[in-house]
Formats: C-alpha cells, sequence, structure tokens
C-alpha cells in the first residue's frame, strides 16, 4: 500500500489524537501484541528523504486500526501518481 498525500493525512490524525511517533508505535502494539516500530511510523509520516512510500498492508492496517481511521482515508493500493 502507498501513503497518501506524503503521509499527511496519518500527521493530521496523530495531531488530532495528540499522539507522537512513540504513542503511535504503542498503540499499534496493544492491537496485535507486536506492533510496528517508531522507524516504520517515521518513515510514513516523513516528508524528507527518510519518507518513504509504499508499506506493507499489515503496517498500514494497524497504523489506521490506532488512529480509529478508515484505511483508504490514509494508504490507497494503488502506486502513486
Amino acid at each position: 500500500m502507498h501513503r497518501l498525500d506524503n503521509g499527511q493525512p496519518i500527521r493530521e490524525a496523530m495531531a488530532a489524537a495528540d499522539l507522537s511517533i512513540e504513542d503511535l508505535a504503542e498503540r499499534t502494539r496493544t492491537i496485535d501484541g507486536y506492533g510496528i516500530s517508531r522507524s516504520t511510523i517515521g518513515h510514513m509520516v516523513s516528508q524528507g528523504s527518510s519518507g518513504r512510500s509504499e508499506f506493507e498492508d499489515r503496517s498500514c492496517g494497524l497504523v489506521a486500526k490506532a488512529l480509529d481511521k478508515p484505511l483508504g482515508e490514509l494508504f490507497s493500493i494503488d502506486a502513486p501518481m
């Protein structure tokens, strides 16, 4: 899956929930016992050179669930244009 708008919807959802990268990583851990790393979340929200656009379906699903957002508001299965 690909993040939408260079991660802007993820950053906005995190801000609305008053969550840091560390907080979001911890929330993902509470969902499945494993979660995703702070580093991966950092890649999802970064606008700079460390940002990535493509992520595993599992990671995207955990972030969407942790943010209580529909998957399609944060990620797209289509390649970015």
